[in-house]
């Protein structure tokens, strides 16, 4: 009997522990990501894609370098697209059910476009697809409720509503600045237009695919669009004559759509779960084969110099590949089971916008350093404090000059334009025989010095060469000053009356990073026509900086 009980035993404790480990191991994978509605539909419209695998985190994780950048915003939905202008002035993100318009260089929300513009429009549709078009006036959004919307960006409102004809429109892009190629019913791709007489759009169908449409991507012209059917194949589209110029059959279907290159010739796609292709157009050969044994998630865009592709991986990375090597660059770590689901370089490279399935969107600097507000970097057009030194001829043989010291402000209003505020202490120090004698109270002021207290304010025009940190300035300023003379001596000081004035300036300087250079003529109601020149450094100063708000 006794032992009866303690082999029941062994066998009741062994079969406890072998229920309960996958289900703890489970829990500890899926207990950082919260499904919410929205999430639920969305995995209803990819249900013919292959679902991402949960990979445990990699091995090296204790030896990279942690460049990770504060979150932007966090969606209660997944931030299924982002895209950012030619011009590098703004990026817009997919939020919730809505579009961010962000102001790049601060960081800030310029516009929200809500997605209810309609009766017939649901505003709860989640956003798949974002595109400016060339010149940024305008913003293509694709919905998952088989619509898309056309946003000004210059009155930042929603203009147009484009109804599909069948369950869904998988994707739109822009061919130019007015024409928009859209699969309506998931397997026509028509054109739609602006009518130049009422600003309303007209729609025309171009060509069937017989095998579906899944994804979209035009070259920067927008003469080529490389259409991908739901079987995989990518074909090459002219969009002027409409003739299917090539095909590529060898891709199996994945979440990551592929995507042209800047130069209109190469395009990155996924030759299947593992695998990614950099292949030219023109070509049937691979340029470049991409493997991650974890595999990629969804999405791979290549930068705009045609240098680097980033991708999402499904171990919880977005990774950065050098196209000339093949090599891994750089890499850019997410919360633990989270994942890439949109992401996009900026024109100049030195950004990657990222959206996650979480919802977080990310705005990652490829150098690893913080991102700082275009109002508070070290280089440009910033307030700043002016210390100088300085020498003013007088107008007087009988002064070598007046030795200065300055101090400044310098308030940068306009991209071109400043005020600024100005004061002087100056030494006249003599250079020979005091032609006259002058009695104060009954004494003489022998060889006296003469010193000057001036306080003006002025307006300045500047040129910034950003490359170089060079400005090039002129500046003209109005200001009161008052003069004495003084002995300077300890034992018998003697000074005379104050002498009070007005003066008008000129100035044109230099200023290379802080070093700055400056010089001009000077009208002064006592002494007449003056020239000077200073010597200072420019400090940049947080003092009267205009604070941008969000809206």
């Amino acid at each position: 009997m006794r032992k009866f009980l303690c082999a029941f035993f062994i066998l009741f404790g062994f079969s406890l522990f072998a229920q309960e480990t996958p289900d703890s191991s489970e829990s500890e994978t899926s207990g950082t990501v919260s499904t919410s509605e929205n999430e639920n539909q969305e995995a209803q419209t990819e249900n013919t894609l292959p679902a991402p695998s949960k990979a445990a985190p990699e091995e090296d994780d204790d030896d990279e370098i942690d460049l990770s950048q504060d979150a932007l915003a966090k969606s209660t939905s997944p931030v299924n697209a982002v895209a950012w202008t030619r011009d590098g002035k703004y990026f817009a993100t997919s939020w919730n059910n809505s579009v961010i318009l962000w102001n790049a260089a601060s960081n800030t929300i310029a516009a929200v476009y809500s997605n209810f513009v309609s009766d017939n429009s649901n505003p709860l549709a989640n956003v798949t697809s974002l595109q400016f078009t060339g010149d940024g006036q305008y913003m293509l959004s694709v919905r998952d409720d088989n619509t898309a919307l056309v946003h000004s960006v210059g009155t930042r409102s929603d203009s147009t509503l484009i109804t599909g004809t069948g369950s869904s429109i998988p994707d739109a892009v822009y061919a130019g600045d007015y024409r928009i190629l859209i699969a309506l019913d998931g397997q026509n791709l028509y054109e739609s237009y602006r009518l130049s007489e009422n600003g309303n759009f007209a729609i025309e169908e171009k060509l069937d695919f017989t095998d579906g449409i899944w994804g979209l991507s035009q070259s920067p012209s927008g003469k080529r669009v490389l259409v991908t059917s739901e079987s995989g194949a990518i074909h090459l589209v002219d969009t002027v004559s409409w003739e299917v110029l090539a095909e590529f059959d060898c891709y199996t279907l994945s979440r990551i759509k592929p995507r042209f290159a800047e130069d209109g010739v190469h395009f990155v796609a996924a030759k299947d779960a593992n695998t990614l292709l950099f292949k030219a157009t023109t070509e049937d050969s691979d340029f470049l084969t991409i493997e991650e044994r974890a595999g990629f998630s969804y999405c791979a865009e290549i930068s705009s110099d045609c240098k680097k592709i980033a991708a999402g991986v499904n171990t919880g990375y977005v990774k950065i590949y050098d196209i000339a090597s093949g090599a891994e660059e750089n890499r850019f770590k997410l919360i633990y089971g989270d994942s890439a689901k949109s992401l996009a370089f900026s024109p100049d490279g030195e950004y990657v916008i990222i959206g996650t399935e979480m919802g977080y969107i990310y705005r990652w600097v490829l150098s690893g350093k913080p991102f700082v507000p275009e109002d508070e970097r070290t280089g440009g057009l910033q307030n700043s404090l002016i210390l100088s030194v300085g020498y003013s001829r007088l107008g007087t043989n009988y002064y070598l000059g007046s030795a200065l010291l300055g101090v400044g402000y310098r308030n940068y209003f306009r991209s071109h334009f400043y005020w600024g505020l100005n004061g002087n202490l100056g030494a006249g120090v003599p250079g020979g025989d005091f032609p006259y004698t002058y009695y104060e109270n009954g004494e003489s002021l022998s060889q006296p010095f003469v010193y000057t207290i001036a306080f003006g304010g002025m307006f300045g025009l500047v040129y910034y060469n950003e490359n170089y940190d060079l400005h090039i300035f002129s500046e003209a300023g109005l200001g009161a000053d008052m003069r004495f003379l003084y002995n300077n001596s300890i034992n018998y000081p003697h000074a005379s009356k104050p002498y009070f004035g007005g003066f008008g300036e000129l100035l044109v300087g230099l200023q290379w990073k802080w070093a700055r250079l400056w010089g001009g003529v000077q009208f002064d109601s006592n002494l007449h026509w003056l020239t000077k020149v200073q010597l200072g450094v420019a400090m940049p100063t947080l003092t009267f900086r205009k604070k941008k708000q969000s809206q």
